[in-house]
């Protein structure tokens, strides 16, 4: 499984004007094995300056993920958000249907590679269009106990503007047979066809952990903090995974 996993719930300080607010994960060259389910429960935890940018202003994302691998190079997943704000104001995300492809046998490569495309039908809280589809190339590189791993991801929003360059980098070092520490970040430069300068830029820098506790279960946990103006100051992330 290439997602972990976690419990994590912040109040977090700080104000800013933020970019998008979903969720925070780099995508590796690992999938399950073909038959294989697995349940992912995403936590996202935040405080936001600014109406309109996603979901949720403040509060708390909570993002259930049902994957299923179909053969050793394809996993489709399934992912219904629901937000809540520290307001007390509960609503529904839509939903985003993601289908990934992995060079076979990537778990014992030291180079991996695929491509990971969302389509998602979201509401205006959580995105400035209904529809969007989201390409996210896979670039995994290991050696020894490190890893590193890109995400160039293109999002495209379907019927209005241009497409939207948010990369995503993250580097990890196994500390102990079931532990991994490593940094993240998360970046958005803004449409394509015209970019934004720094101070609009959104960059949010995370420090994690990753622990699996048996060949079922597993935990992810991060704390990032916003590196401008337009990202969030603070943010708490977990994924809680379930392999069956």
């Amino acid at each position: 499984m290439r997602r972990l996993a976690a419990l994590l719930l912040l109040i977090l300080l700080g104000r800013a004007e933020a970019a998008g607010f979903d969720e925070f994960q780099v995508f590796d060259g690992r999938i399950a094995e073909p038959g294989s389910i697995d349940l992912n429960i995403h936590l996202n935890a935040g405080r936001r300056g600014r109406l309109g940018d996603g979901a949720p202003r403040n509060g708390v994302l909570a993002t259930a993920e049902l994957g299923y691998a179909t053969i050793p190079w394809h996993e489709v997943a399934l992912l219904v958000p629901v937000a809540r704000e520290f307001s007390g104001d509960t609503y529904g995300g839509g939903f985003k249907l993601r289908n990934t492809f992995i060079s076979p046998g990537a778990d014992n490569r030291p180079f991996a590679y695929g491509m990971d495309i969302e389509i998602r039908h979201q509401s205006a809280r959580f995105s400035e269009t209904d529809w969007a589809l989201t390409l996210r190339p896979i670039i995994d590189l290991r050696t020894g106990p490190w890893q590193l791993i890109l995400n160039p991801e293109v999002e495209i929003p379907l019927g209005r503007d241009g497409p939207i360059f948010a990369p995503a980098v993250r580097g990890v070092r196994q500390v102990a047979p079931t532990v991994w520490i490593g940094l993240e970040h998360y970046m958005e430069f803004g449409r394509i066809s015209r970019g934004e300068g720094l101070p609009k830029q959104a960059h949010q820098l995370f420090v994690t952990t990753d622990i699996r506790f048996t060949n079922r279960f597993a935990l992810h946990l991060g704390l990032g903090h916003g590196l401008t103006h337009a990202s969030d100051r603070w943010l708490g992330k977990a994924i809680l995974g379930f392999d069956f």
